[in-house]
């Protein structure tokens, strides 16, 4: 993919609000895969970041007419959802990373590595089959709050958000097929623009740049509609 093919898209107070909500519900619920035990907040701030992108990519697919579903791999918060959502008849896997300063220009997000958990035989690698394609993005900013008061243990019911990312960057749209022939084994302390201080658990992957934008998938899906 090229540069001029990542869509930006701002994220919204809305989007931002979805994300909070879904955090405060699910942060005993979710697997902890970066091993965030001792670091509630920053747990909360992954599982809050990554439900606010999908909310605002929700809306682009809603304001530009794609046909799409998101509720039907939802479960109840207790549960892990069994996926993201359904683009056509396509079930996608959504995948949110940090663009650190540097990165966050759509020249250099191409650059990033577009990436899959691979700790063990379980993790999400493994389980690839369950989706037909993958959405790879890149949010700027962080998710940033403060609790009532600085001796209180993380709560997130009285978590106030005074911070939070404004950027959403939408990058490639692999096929499964796709990542299957150009992903490899990336080991964990991999140094790379997103993690320049290296990745924290093992992944399949490769440069986001090599990979089939979401924009040429958004216009195939276009044409297939027009048939």
């Amino acid at each position: 993919m090229k540069a001029e093919e990542v869509i930006a898209l701002a994220i919204l107070p809305d989007d931002v609000a979805a994300g909070i909500a879904y955090a405060r519900q699910s942060l005993h619920y979710t697997f902890d895969r970066m091993r965030y035990g001792a670091n509630p907040e920053r747990r909360f701030g992954n599982i809050a970041v990554g439900k606010m992108c999908e909310a605002t990519l929700l809306r682009f697919l809603r304001q530009h007419g794609v046909p799409h579903l998101s509720r039907e791999g939802a479960t109840h918060h207790t549960q892990p959802d069994k996926f993201d959502l359904r683009v056509m008849n396509e079930i996608v896997d959504l995948k949110t990373f940090r663009a650190p300063p540097r990165a966050a220009n759509p020249a250099s997000v191409i650059q990033c590595l577009a990436l899959i958990p691979h700790q063990h035989h379980n993790d999400q690698w493994s389980q690839r089959k369950k989706y037909q394609r993958f959405v790879f993005g890149f949010f700027h900013g962080d998710l940033r709050g403060r609790t009532a008061s600085s001796n209180t243990a993380f709560d997130p019911k009285i978590f106030v958000v005074t911070h939070t990312p404004t950027i959403f960057y939408v990058t490639a749209a692999p096929s499964l097929a796709e990542c299957e022939t150009r992903f490899a084994e990336v080991p964990a302390a991999t140094k790379c623009l997103q993690y320049p201080n290296g990745t924290r658990i093992r992944n399949m992957g490769c440069a986001v740049g090599v990979l089939t934008s979401f924009q040429s998938y958004l216009e195939n899906v276009e044409k297939f509609c027009r048939r």
